[in-house]
């Protein structure tokens, strides 16, 4: 199999996971009704994508599509990106994240200077 081919399975494959995953996410949000259950919950996801190479870059594209559904919140995925423990796969993961996280900081900046000029 070529690269580019592998390239395009790895992709069908992310947005199969994609949609699959979008099924579940009023499940997901009622598990996750704290800080601690959308911790666990993000790093069970990590390691699953880490143990499933096929699925490996479909990793931001999950939390984004949790982030949006209000399954996991800006603050738990900061935290996330910013604990030094290193669980299973995380520094695979720590670049693919950089510019999602990046996007949340500035927003979060924003919206504590909006609140400053109140």
């Amino acid at each position: 199999m070529s690269r580019g081919e592998w390239n395009e399975k790895e992709e069908l494959l992310a947005e199969q996971a994609a949609k699959q995953l979008r099924n579940y996410t009023p499940l997901l949000a009622a598990f996750a009704q704290s800080a601690k259950a959308e911790i666990a919950l993000l790093t069970k996801v990590q390691e699953y994508r880490y143990e499933n190479m096929s699925f490996m870059r479909a990793f931001s594209k999950l939390v984004l599509m949790l982030y949006k559904t209000n399954v996991l919140s800006e603050e738990v995925i900061l935290k996330w990106y910013r604990d030094p423990n290193s669980s299973k796969g995380k520094v695979m993961f720590l670049d693919q994240m950089k510019k999602f996280v990046e996007w949340l900081q500035s927003a979060e900046e924003e919206s504590e200077s909006g609140e400053d000029e109140d």
